[in-house]
């Protein structure tokens, strides 16, 4: 079988015996190695990443976006960053807080903005800039 699939040993064939039938690991599981004989072999998707039917390896989720969850079956539990958050690496299980004198206004920033001249963000975590 290939990566991201098993076959079972036991039990019976059907269809063609030159091209055993192979079973893909389910999603929120992944098969990195061969000769996998049941779906309990699949590796659990860890945090961060999402695994969909038949993945080889965990898919990151991309900056801006985190998956606190093991088992993420799909890219839809990549999370987007919430305003006064941002997250600048792929593959992440939270994001950061924005650091006092930045703010984040919008979902899913892999960055934090300056606060601008004029602009107050004295508090971490802001999601707008309060100008004077």
């Amino acid at each position: 079988c290939r990566l991201g699939s098993w076959m079972p040993t036991e039990g019976t064939f059907q269809g063609d015996f030159s091209a055993p039938e192979c079973y893909y690991c389910p999603a929120g599981y992944y098969g990195a190695t061969s000769g996998l004989t049941e779906p309990g072999q699949c590796g659990q998707c860890t945090r961060g990443h999402f695994c969909e039917m038949g993945t080889t390896n965990p898919e990151p989720c991309p900056p801006g976006r985190y998956s606190p969850v093991f088992g993420a079956p799909s890219p839809e539990f990549c999370l987007p960053c919430a305003p006064g958050t941002y997250q600048p690496l792929a593959a992440q299980e939270f994001c950061i807080t924005c650091p006092a004198g930045s703010f984040s206004p919008d979902v899913g920033l892999a960055a934090c903005d300056p606060c601008p001249r004029g602009g107050y963000c004295e508090e971490a975590g802001a999601a707008t800039s309060m100008v004077w």
